[in-house]
């Protein structure tokens, strides 16, 4: 019975480590899988599956990129690539995001902040404003890894993506105190009517 298990086990690792792969798109209509490292202005640095040292291929015969978490750029498509001209679009970045959405969790304190201040002070939009506004603190950012940051890309993906959890969060609980403040309101005026009526 344990056998079965460990084989099973193995059987699915060997299964999730041949599906998540980054694919390389050529223009030629081949598809090369693997491990992209970077995506650079000229050229891709890519480890194609089952071998150990990296390719460098011309960027100009490649069509597409995917990566394994599903980010697909486009490289015929210039404006997918310009869009954020200062971001290095390679597998870094995406990993600090991906990273970023696991481990963020410094967001707390600014999200329910806002929310007791939507309820003390109701629709008080500018402590949402200023926490959504301002960038996570480098110690409230709970990075696991202090090497990677050290990356620019995945730097950079890291801190973007805190910085969008934050505002997400502040928003949503800014949402939340204004609605609480609203219900408690139409309650209140609700029940003086009716003891009015009566």
């Amino acid at each position: 019975m344990k056998t079965l298990f460990t084989l099973l086990f193995f059987a699915f690792i060997s299964l999730y480590s041949a599906v998540a792969q980054d694919i390389i798109s050529l223009k030629s209509g081949d598809d090369l899988k693997g491990k992209i490292i970077r995506l650079n202005p000229k050229d891709i640095v890519f480890i194609p599956t089952g071998v150990s040292d990296t390719i460098i291929m011309e960027r100009d015969d490649v069509v597409r990129l995917k990566y394994q978490n599903g980010t697909i750029i486009n490289l015929a498509d210039e404006r997918k690539i310009t869009e954020n001209p200062g971001t290095v679009y390679d597998s870094m970045y995406y990993a600090g995001v991906s990273d970023a959405a696991k481990y963020y969790t410094g967001y707390k304190g600014a999200s329910t902040g806002v929310l007791v201040s939507g309820l003390i002070f109701p629709f008080n939009i500018i402590p949402a404003i200023a926490c959504s506004a301002a960038s996570p603190d480098e110690h409230s950012l709970g990075y696991r890894d202090s090497t990677q940051m050290k990356n620019p890309a995945y730097n950079s993906g890291y801190k973007n993506q805190a910085h969008k959890i934050k505002k997400k969060k502040v928003w949503t609980n800014y949402a939340i105190g204004s609605g609480a403040i609203i219900g408690f309101y139409i309650l209140v005026n609700a029940l003086i009517v009716t003891t009015m009526v009566y």
